[in-house]
């Protein structure tokens, strides 16, 4: 009896192990569908070919966890042919010619359409109801699983990288699932999902079939947005569209801007700017962060799209940091044009005009002009306070005496809006020789013997 008892519980064990490990493993996999948009074509179309591009730009896989804390799942959607269908289709409203096909094919047509597609988690907040009675009071908190898809569409011509036109939409709503997948939900909620192993593949399936949906309301929705823009802008692509597209105007400026880069890394981007021809870099410790590299771009190599696996982007290696003055030292390979740093204090007061020069936001090379406001000791750090505009991405840019064109600093912070307005901050450049402890032009060897020296000793 005792043997049968023990097999019976073995057993048990086995099918309850087995149990948790397929819940656990569930998985979705779905596609989004083809031709899902189907409005109507515009009144008056553009006798103008384009090509969606389906290569590089698009291919991606959307990953969504489960609906619920209590029920592990997994949600997987390849989205590239789908996606690039439904923008081919919806251009087809607007343009004589649309067609789907890899960019090695965009000098046939006369715009290139790149598509940008994502999909935010957003699945896990919660509202709250307060009801009253004469002696009690109580709050219903309740899970909204959601998410929210963004679709960016950028016009360029197939002989410049420089966009043309660049529209973007955004959707988000709360997951809204079919009335199986409604049923299945609530019966696991009331189980304490003891039989969701047995339910899930019915669960998984009702599920993803409506967050597929979802995907696709979100996406047809999006890009009916972006073409309603888009016809609104046709004159901008109707145009003669074999000129040129309108040059930058930099003037005087254009040699200064020459010597300041574009900085990016995984998760950020700022600027920075050559003191040596043989490519030594100055910028903000906090864009360089814990990283050994980074990817920067010149101003010739502009027109460019930032984050994106392709060229014309170099690397820098990062050479010195100090994170408690907020300067960086980076060493990239070649000659470039470089600024002379103004180290003397005694060449530059209160009143001073200065320029601010930089990558601010999603714009590139930009130059900002006002005075110097004071000259500070912040924290042991001798820093130019000024009023020149510096936003997120000036960071790590020059600080130009405007009378001499030399570099007095490096633009650092800003305060925030709300906090007070015309308040930027730049470590001055006798603050980065003495804390980096360099010279110009930069002793290259005397870096790298300081590299070795420091490097940890191998056990």
């Amino acid at each position: 009896m005792n043997f049968h008892v023990s097999h019976l519980c073995r057993a048990v064990c086995t099918v309850l192990v087995s149990l948790c490990f397929f819940s656990v493993g569930c998985t979705y996999h779905g596609r989004i569908h083809r031709n899902i948009y189907k409005k109507p074509p515009f009144q008056d179309k553009i006798d103008l070919s384009v090509l969606v591009v389906t290569d590089r730009f698009i291919q991606q896989t959307v990953t969504m966890d489960g609906l619920d804390r209590y029920i592990p799942a997994q949600y997987i959607f390849r989205t590239d042919d789908g996606v690039a269908v439904a923008a081919a289709d919806a251009l087809s409203t607007l343009f004589t010619r649309v067609e789907a096909g890899g960019k090695r094919l965009s000098s046939q047509y006369d715009y290139v359409a790149e598509i940008d597609y994502s999909v935010e988690e957003n699945n896990i907040h919660y509202r709250y109801a307060e009801v009253e009675t004469d002696r009690l009071a109580w709050r219903d908190k309740r899970y909204h699983p959601g998410f929210k898809t963004t679709v960016r569409l950028t016009m360029r011509q197939p002989g410049s990288r420089q966009a043309a036109l660049i529209l973007e939409a955004s959707r988000r709503h709360d997951v809204s699932l079919n009335a199986l997948a409604k049923g299945l939900y609530w019966f696991n909620r009331v189980t304490l999902t003891l039989l969701y192993p047995v339910l899930s593949p019915a669960f998984m399936q009702s599920t993803g079939s409506s967050l597929r949906k979802n995907l696709e309301k979100d996406l047809r929705s999006c890009l009916s947005e972006i073409m309603d823009d888009l016809e609104e802008n046709r004159a901008t692509l109707s145009r003669a569209h074999d000129q040129e597209l309108l040059p930058r105007r930099d003037g005087a400026y254009r040699e200064m801007l020459e010597k300041t880069v574009y900085l990016e890394t995984s998760d950020a981007h700022g600027s920075g700017f050559f003191i040596s021809p043989n490519g030594y870099i100055l910028t903000n410790a906090h864009i360089v962060k814990n990283n050994r590299d980074v990817r920067f771009y010149l101003y010739k190599d502009f027109p460019f799209t930032p984050f994106r696996n392709e060229p014309p982007f170099r690397y820098a290696r990062v050479v010195k940091v100090n994170k408690q003055r907020d300067v960086a030292l980076l060493k990239a390979e070649g000659k470039f044009p470089f600024f002379e740093l103004d180290a003397d204090r005694s060449h530059y007061k209160t009143g001073d005009t200065v320029l601010a020069l930089g990558n601010p936001k999603d714009k590139f090379w930009t130059v900002t002009q006002g005075i110097i406001s004071a000259l500070n000791d912040y924290n042991g750090t001798d820093e130019i306070q000024v009023d020149a505009a510096i936003n997120t991405g000036n960071s790590g840019g020059p600080l130009v005496l405007k009378s001499t064109g030399k570099v007095i600093g490096i633009n650092t912070r800003t305060l925030k809006p709300e906090l007070g307005s015309g308040m930027g901050y730049a470590v001055s450049a006798y603050e980065v020789r003495r804390t980096l402890e360099i010279t110009q032009p930069v002793d290259g060897e005397k870096l790298e013997r300081e590299r070795i020296k420091n490097m940890p000793e191998q056990k």
